[in-house]
């Protein structure tokens, strides 16, 4: 199981990192939203705002390090978390056809959070 976990952490560190980079210098292609006008607005408010798509990229690229590199690990977790809250709240309300690769960061989010639960103890108490 622990090298399940590994692949899945530097997987997921890969993911982000790519993400995260992309939102600098746009070597992806841009999403496709189709008709639906509101979830086009909104990226293209977070894209012109000058500010949120830069920090929310090198938030993206910094945990995505963490997590391939494992250090600071529990840190970057908490890191991502409203992220991919917000990912998920987009895609749920905006663009439900493309949800689940938000999910998936969202639930392995959440997966590695338990694992790692002893570590997160002393904030909840």
């Amino acid at each position: 199981m622990k090298i399940v976990n590994t692949i899945i952490r530097i997987g997921l560190g890969l993911m982000l990192l790519a993400f995260g980079l992309n939102k600098f210098f746009w070597f992806m292609p841009d999403f496709e939203f189709g008709e639906n006008v509101g979830a086009a607005n909104l990226f293209q408010a977070f894209t012109d705002s000058g500010y949120m798509w830069p920090l929310v990229g090198g938030l993206e690229a910094v945990v995505g390090i963490l997590f391939i590199t494992k250090k600071a690990f529990p840190a970057a977790l908490l890191a991502l978390l409203p992220i991919s809250v917000n990912v998920v709240l987009f895609h749920a309300v905006l663009d439900p056809p493309n949800i689940v690769p938000a999910l998936v960061v969202a639930i392995v989010n959440i997966y590695f959070i338990y694992k790692n639960w002893n570590n997160y103890r002393h904030l909840i108490q």
